[in-house]
């Protein structure tokens, strides 16, 4: 089994496929990748971080308060 040759080239000022043209060529060959996905996860996890950082900082206002008041 034989395979056909790499195309050419083309003339030297001629432009090739675009970008947008070789980004769906090769997602249409491998399939999507990590800058298609969904970005909720990412959201969610960040998020969290901010929600129990701000629970903590509370915690340590009133622990703070509490100490000073005795």
């Amino acid at each position: 089994m034989t395979t056909d040759p790499a195309p050419d080239p083309g003339e030297p000022g001629e432009a090739g496929p675009s970008r947008e043209e070789l980004d769906r060529q090769a997602r249409d060959h491998y399939g999507p990748g990590w800058r298609d996905q969904p970005r909720g996860l990412a959201c969610a996890v960040v998020a969290a971080f901010l929600v129990l950082t701000t629970v903590a900082f509370g915690f340590a206002v009133a622990a703070m308060i509490m100490a000073a008041a005795r």
